[in-house]
């Protein structure tokens, strides 16, 4: 069986006819003009296997992008190409035949994703069945997300995972820098270690663009400025003195500082359409004297007064602005009105299992004004649990499947997976970005093919093509087994593991840790039967073996950890993810363990 991730949405094989490739053939390519990232992307996916990429403007075909590698007969010929207007945009077919393939699109980005699906065939191993293949995307904007907020990879490793998004067919990317942006002309807002230089950021934009990915930076410009707000020299800028995150907008200051920030923001996203303004959960809106007496205490007035200013500097810049919808959903049909329709929303729900209802009064009475509108599940959130280390991956999954019915019944122009290293800048890490790939390919899976019938199961389909996992291994290593339980089943698998298996030891390492963390539990329970039973042997015997399994439980999962987080994280980022989980552990060993007498070297026989 052909795996593909995502799943493709037609496909028939042809019965009784295989495909081997032919090292040797030439591969001709054809469009309208040349394209210097189709043809880099041939060398990069296939290095070695093609000794020769010939472009030629026009192939014959009805198609104004076409592939061939390998020799073409009659029979070799595409039997199921739809026609030039019936296949969508970025949609492809593709037909290996014998020793032929042909890929068959109607833009440059259908092609690559041609391109994608053939490499992901062929390693596989040949031969391979001999197949016709008819694929499109469902959401037309295919958006993960880099928050860099909290904790964050190695650049060098985000510039590398391009490559890897754009095997998922993700077609943009939402980057919330914080700090970490290269600013010049606010150079005290950088980060003085880990922002980006300019030369970096130069590296990650040219990668997304020869990935066919449009980076949509997100500059916060009305809550979740604690970056700024929280210097000593903008302190005045803030609704109230104790609202550290969010801007006054009576202030003509606060406008002056966020449109100077987008400036430079926008000029260094030459390619980008969109720029997000965030202005999301902005908790102390209309609290100070001045908003309160020049919006008449309407937080809705003044928010709308606000954004839309942003909106029009943002469309002066040559940029579709993006906003979230918090106080949108709380205007009354004449305040929505007043929304400047230039601008995209972009409707975030994480939790619960009506998201349809949740969502569609507001897009309908946002879409019947002429607004743009994209949704937001996400493959990492809060989910009640701020020290999680990998994603809640129940809520995740359900989250995801419940938006790609929304964005098909109301025809989303896009969705974004968001991806939150943290509840804000201030909070504890969720986890890292490495451990998320499960559900951000399960959201791209569900962007291209929101309906995935007659497939194999997701968890199947990732672990062969991220992990290189065939099938069969997975059953035999794990028996009855369903797309949940991918997290929890990794060290089952971590020895077969061929692909990726730096990300498949950091999960493991990440469950060590929370199985030593879980049973750290009993020690409490211990401490306080030795409080109801001071001097009694058995009590203090029990108390010690529990103390002594779990601590050494804890330092091994640390060094494993840390030894993890390294390959993925420059080192002080990694040591502060460890400490964000070891912290109480050490601090209660210190100061109540170790006070009542408790240290792994404590003797195993009799009592003091």
């Amino acid at each position: 069986m052909l795996t593909t991730l995502p799943l493709a949405k037609r496909v028939f094989p042809r019965e009784g006819e295989m495909y081997e490739p032919d090292p040797n053939g030439r591969m001709i390519l054809s469009a309208p003009e040349p394209d210097g990232r189709l043809t880099e992307a041939i060398r990069r996916l296939f290095p070695g296997s093609i000794p020769h990429v010939e472009y030629v403007e026009h192939s014959g075909s009805a198609f104004p992008y076409s592939l061939r590698w390998g020799p073409q007969t009659e029979k070799d010929r595409p039997s199921l190409l739809e026609g030039v207007q019936s296949l969508p945009r970025e949609g492809y077919c593709l037909t290996l035949s014998r020793s032929t393939v042909l890929i068959a699109a109607n833009d440059a980005a259908g092609m690559f994703y041609g391109l994608q699906t053939l490499r992901q065939l062929l390693d596989q191993g040949a031969p391979l069945q001999a197949v016709d293949i008819t694929d499109w995307p469902d959401v037309p904007l295919r958006c993960m997300n880099y928050d860099l907020r909290q904790t964050f990879s190695k650049p060098e490793l985000l510039i590398n995972y391009l490559d890897t998004m754009a095997a998922f067919k993700t077609n943009a990317l939402l980057i919330e820098y914080e700090d970490k942006f290269p600013f010049a002309q606010h150079k005290e807002l950088a980060h003085p270690r880990h922002a980006l230089t300019s030369e970096l950021l130069s590296e990650l934009l040219d990668a997304a663009h020869r990935n066919y990915i449009e980076v949509i930076p997100l500059q916060q410009t009305f809550g979740h400025l604690e970056y700024i707000l929280g210097r000593d020299e903008y302190k005045h800028l803030r609704e109230t003195e104790s609202s550290t995150g969010e801007l006054c907008p009576s202030r003509p200051e606060s406008f002056a500082l966020v449109s100077s920030l987008l400036d430079e923001v926008a000029a260094r996203h030459p390619r980008s359409r969109y720029l997000h303004l965030g202005c999301d959960e902005i908790y102390s809106l209309c609290e100070c004297p001045t908003c309160r007496e020049l919006f008449k205490g309407s937080r809705n007035q003044a928010f709308l007064y606000f954004v839309n200013r942003l909106i029009g500097h943002t469309c002066a810049l040559g940029k579709k602005p993006i906003i979230w919808q918090d106080i949108l959903a709380d205007c009354s049909d004449t305040q929505l009105r007043m929304l400047d329709p230039r601008v995209t929303v972009m409707i975030w729900h994480y939790n619960g299992k009506n998201i349809n209802r949740l969502v569609s009064p507001l897009a309908s009475r946002l879409r019947n004004l002429g607004i743009e509108v994209m949704g937001a599940p996400s493959v990492r959130c809060f989910d009640r649990k701020d020290d999680q280390n990998y994603p809640l991956v129940e809520a995740r999954i359900a989250n995801i499947d419940q938006w790609a019915e929304v964005a098909g019944e109301h025809s989303l122009a896009g969705l974004v997976g968001t991806n939150w290293t943290a509840v804000f800048s201030l909070g504890v890490p969720y986890g890292i970005f490495e451990t998320s790939w499960y559900t951000s390919a399960y959201f791209a899976d569900a962007c291209w093919n929101r309906v995935r019938s007659g497939g194999s199961r997701f968890i199947d389909r990732f672990l062969h093509i991220f992990h290189g996992i065939r099938p069969e291994t997975a059953e035999a290593l794990l028996g009855r087994h369903d797309d949940t339980d991918y997290y929890s089943a990794m060290p089952k698998l971590l020895d077969a593991v061929v692909k990726n298996p730096d990300t498949a030891h950091l999960i493991t390492a990440m469950i060590d840790y929370e199985t030593a963390a879980d049973r750290s539990r009993t020690i409490h329970k211990y401490v306080y039967r030795w409080q109801l039973y001071p001097g009694s042997e058995p009590e203090w015997r029990s108390l010690t073996n529990n103390y002594r399994v779990t601590r050494v439980g804890l330092r091994r999962a640390r060094t494993r950890m840390q030894a993890a987080l390294r390959m993925f994280q420059p080192a002080d980022m990694a040591e502060h993810y460890l400490l964000s989980r070891f912290y109480l552990h050490d601090y209660l060993d210190e100061n109540l363990y170790k006070m009542i007498g408790l240290t792994e070297e404590t003797k195993q026989e009799g009592f003091e």
